[in-house]
């Protein structure tokens, strides 16, 4: 069974158990005040882009590395890796061209029977069915390519943690190549980017946590009460644990690489 979990205006989270020893149960969140800058068109999303300079880090180091070699062993992340390691300098070109609102790879230009031909999909297939000996089946589209090459390039760029987090920095603005204009792509990264900002070190562990594991459970749990102070109140968002997962790797990604000093610390242009 799927765990999902709602955000709503009372902001009741319910988290069905999902299997044996999950932990999950229904948690409170609290919904956003009205004190706090928001993006336009009335979507109520806070807009803060300003790290906490003291930022909270309850993860030492052993627990980073434990949580993700344990999600290392399963086909997903191998193939994910397998990508990246062969074909890192094409991965960072398909995200640097595409969004979250990236579906069709027709919407960058290549065509369905490219594909294959770009990226090592059949090699990588080859390699983690031989490494589990057993066979692989696999179906992708535009999203899932971006998304195994964020999980592998973040994992593999900061292997020990949130090691690009700088105390009071700034992230900056998206930019939206091929969604500008699609509002629910833009709510779901303004809510990735406002997690984030709140709390990275717990996002970064969730991300490095296994599917379906106690350690996702748990670090679900700290972030719904962040998550709600992200939600436009008065609205309901609804998505699965892996849904979520998607979301913040989005907004780790975005962080790691677009964080600045803040405006004020900036050195003024002379002329």
């Amino acid at each position: 069974m799927r765990r999902v979990f709602a955000l709503c205006a009372a902001l009741t989270v319910a988290l069905p158990v999902a299997g044996p020893g999950t932990g999950l149960s229904p948690a409170p969140a609290h919904a956003q005040g009205n004190d706090n800058d928001y993006t336009p068109l009335n979507s109520r999303i806070r807009r803060d882009r300003q790290f906490p300079t003291e930022p909270r880090n309850a993860f030492a180091p052993a627990r980073l590395t434990e949580v993700t070699r344990s999600r290392s062993e399963k086909m997903d992340d191998q193939f994910a890796r397998c990508l990246w390691d062969r074909s890192n300098e094409k991965g960072l070109d398909l995200l640097s061209r595409t969004d979250f609102g990236f579906v069709r790879f027709e919407q960058i230009g290549i065509e369905t029977s490219e594909i294959r031909d770009l990226y090592p999909i059949q090699t990588c297939l080859r390699r983690v069915a031989n490494s589990h000996r057993s066979g692989v089946r696999l179906s992708y589209n535009g999203d899932s390519m971006r998304r195994w090459y964020i999980q592998a390039a973040y994992l593999d760029m900061y292997d020990d943690g949130p090691s690009w987090l700088q105390p009071g920095y700034e992230v900056a603005e998206r930019e939206y190549p091929l969604s500008a204009l699609i509002m629910p792509v833009r709510v779901a990264m303004d809510v990735a980017d406002c997690v984030v900002v709140q709390d990275p070190h717990t996002v970064d562990y969730f991300y490095r946590t296994g599917e379906g594991s106690e350690e996702e459970a748990t670090a679900i749990q700290e972030l719904v009460p962040l998550i709600g102070s992200c939600i436009p109140e008065g609205q309901q968002i609804e998505m699965s644990a892996q849904s979520l997962r998607i979301w913040m790797g989005e907004g780790l990604w975005h962080a790691a690489n677009n964080s600045t000093p803040p405006a004020e610390d900036l050195p003024e242009e002379t002329e």
